[in-house]
């Protein structure tokens, strides 16, 4: 269930930063200023949470959607960092709603499907054939709505660096993948 309730802000999240650069009419500086606004306020509360303070609605949060054992918003900052990295170093907001849609929704619904897949990916035990093959058809579905055919490759490159452990969060690896994409 915690897993749900996770994927559920991963991808509405993902969803609300795309609204708000389809309304805004690709205008970066505002989701930039709320990004590093949430940076400063997130690390702050991490630096609380390591020196055992209480912070109810941050409590209530992290009781109730950040994994046990995991550092405090460990999946947010990266997440938070990614998006900063698209719209730092892509100037097309096309590319970028592209790059947040294979985050929200590539990522996010690749881990409900991968959760129950029974085939592990040969080099990567932690990844599921079932999760991958999620990954790419929902990531080549959103990005082709945002840069067409191009989309479909772009799905590719973002799967196979995403099924690949690299020791860094996916949602740092799923961004540096478009970047990459983006750049060449």
């Amino acid at each position: 269930m915690l897993e749900i309730r996770r994927r559920v802000v991963h991808i509405s999240f993902g969803l609300l930063l795309i609204a708000v650069l389809s309304i805004g009419g690709g205008s970066y500086e505002v989701i930039e200023g709320a990004l590093l606004a949430i940076f400063l306020v997130g690390l702050w509360i991490v630096d609380m949470k390591l020196k055992k303070r209480k912070l109810p609605v941050v409590d209530y949060l992290l009781d109730n959607f950040e994994r046990p054992h995991a550092l405090p918003a460990y999946g947010a900052f990266w997440y938070g960092l990614g998006v900063l990295l698209l719209l730092s170093f892509i100037n097309n907001v096309d590319y970028v709603k592209a790059g947040i849609a294979i985050l929200a929704l590539g990522d996010g619904i690749s881990t409900l499907v991968g959760r129950s897949g029974t085939r592990r990916v040969f080099y990567n035990r932690n990844k599921t054939v079932e999760g991958s093959i999620a990954f790419f058809f929902v990531s080549a579905i959103a990005s082709y709505l945002f840069i067409g055919v191009g989309g479909i490759l772009l799905a590719f490159l973002c799967s196979v660096a995403e099924s690949i452990d690299w020791g860094i969060d996916d949602n740092l690896i799923i961004p540096l993948a478009c970047l990459l994409f983006y750049i060449v």
